[in-house]
């Protein structure tokens, strides 16, 4: 005969203690409001302006925004994000508030730096980087080129990558300078806007019969100026569509360069590119 063997009531106790505890830290760690992932995909704008704040393409100022994510992929509300400088050890040219995310450039690098990484952190885990150009202010801007800008003559079949090309205007090319008494100096990494007036699309609607477009043929009516403080544009026409009959029309552009929320000099341009329906 088998005597079974009796298990003291506190070893039971501890064992179910145990079960419980890992069930537990279980579920905190897969909480709603425990974050597992931090996205940090884009600063509002590419540079900024030293002793200005960084702005968006309206040329508001505007904090950086970081994306935090639950083990589920859902959005955690009022995640405990903070933002600060990464090069601080570096240099104090750059200000950037933990809180809000707002950024400041207080002054010029004084070395060879041309950017400051901006980092997003949730706990002690979980942290993200962005790169920022730190670049001299604009306060004008001018059309680059010709002053007369070269018929667009459209071609059908409008289809494929070559028909795309040749149903795109040339370059509408503008250059982004800072001026302080005789000398002009270049403003690189800056954002330009570019918006169709005629025929409208103050959307850049990809399916309307004209819209902006990139050096790619990419859909995109916001540029950033190159090294040269320069940036460009392309009209797109459907050729099926526009012009309406075979007399010369027109696409009318706006560009824009704003600092600190207003047009500067020379801005806005208004560039018009002759359409033409080829036989």
């Amino acid at each position: 005969m088998v005597r079974k063997r009796n298990v003291p009531k506190r070893a039971n106790f501890l064992v179910v203690l145990l079960a419980a505890l890992i069930a537990a830290c279980s579920d905190v760690s897969l909480g709603p409001s425990i974050a597992a992932s931090l996205e940090f995909p884009y600063l509002p704008a590419p540079a900024l302006a030293i002793g200005d704040s960084l702005r968006d393409a309206n040329g508001l100022a505007a904090p950086a925004r970081a994306i935090v994510r639950n083990q589920q992929g859902e959005i955690v509300t009022n995640a405990p994000v903070r933002f600060f400088y990464a090069d601080a050890i570096r240099d104090t040219a750059v200000f950037v508030d933990s809180l809000t995310g707002y950024i400041v450039s207080l002054k010029a690098f004084s070395g060879s730096a041309t950017t400051a990484r901006i980092a997003a952190r949730v706990g002690a885990t979980l942290q993200a980087i962005r790169t920022v150009q730190i670049t001299i202010r604009p306060d004008s801007v001018a059309h680059t080129g010709s002053s007369t800008i070269d018929t667009l003559r459209t071609t059908l079949p409008d289809t494929g990558r070559a028909a795309a090309s040749a149903n795109s205007s040339a370059a509408l090319t503008v250059t982004v300078r800072h001026v302080e008494g005789s000398t002009a100096t270049l403003v690189p990494n800056w954002l330009v806007k570019y918006e169709l007036l005629r025929p409208a699309n103050p959307t850049n609607d990809s399916t309307a019969s004209v819209f902006l477009v990139n050096e790619a043929r990419t859909v995109s009516n916001i540029d950033t100026t190159d090294a040269s403080g320069i940036a460009s544009r392309f009209v797109r026409v459907r050729s099926s569509r526009f012009p309406a009959s075979a007399a010369v029309d027109s696409a009318v552009v706006r560009v824009t360069v704003s600092y600190k929320g207003l047009p500067v000099k020379g801005a806005p341009i208004r560039l018009v590119v002759p359409i033409i329906r080829k036989p």
